[in-house]
């Protein structure tokens, strides 16, 4: 029997940055000191992870493009085969969650759900994608908004996330490196003068 298993959950649709995350994370040792860790990538995208540069090199790659492949059985196998400490997923943004919670073993629990998204194209996924941007935002905890321009909506982008989740932080990250927070307040569901 399996010990309690911590699934990280990276989220979101292609260029939205989910790779270069993952490999920023497993290149510093304070994420990634070696435990025995399962890579699932769910679609190839521009990026490529480059494992020589991981810090710790117990890291089990394993590609899962297919849908009908996300099966308990299949990642069962793949617990087995590696004999992991840990799973880092790389969600396909085209797939309902849904989908990957059916097939999750009974001992593996999502520890961490981020979401990741191109800061200039989320609002548009989002009107032309509704149920998919949906489906992504309402478990995540933290949406990243990467390529954030100077100037950008944060009221509209606040709305959308908020309709969805009201416990997800939001984080722009801009080209130059630098990141602020959504702090913009939520509205109180009651009016604090009546």
């Amino acid at each position: 029997m399996m010990n309690q298993l911590p699934v990280y959950l990276f989220t979101g649709f292609l260029e939205g940055g989910k790779t270069h995350i993952i490999q920023e994370s497993m290149e510093d040792q304070r994420f990634n000191s070696g435990e025995k860790t399962l890579l699932i990538m769910c679609e190839e995208g521009i990026e490529e992870l480059d494992l020589d540069r991981f810090w710790g090199k117990n890291v089990y790659l394993e590609l899962l493009d297919d849908p009908e492949m996300l099966t308990r059985d299949y990642l069962t196998l793949l617990y087995k085969k590696h004999k992991i400490d840990r799973v880092i997923i790389e969600y396909n943004g085209m797939w309902l969650l849904s989908k990957l919670y059916a097939a999750l073993p009974a001992d593996w629990f999502i520890f961490q759900n981020m979401m990741f998204a191109d800061a200039k194209t989320f609002l548009t996924y989002n009107a032309n994608m509704r149920q998919l941007m949906v489906d992504k935002l309402q478990d995540c905890e933290m949406i990243v908004l990467n390529r954030t321009p100077e100037v950008i909506d944060k009221e509209e982008i606040h709305r959308v996330v908020r309709s969805v989740s009201t416990r997800a932080s939001i984080t722009y990250d801009y080209p130059d490196g630098h990141v602020e927070y959504d702090e913009i307040e939520d509205p109180l569901p009651f009016d604090i003068d009546a």
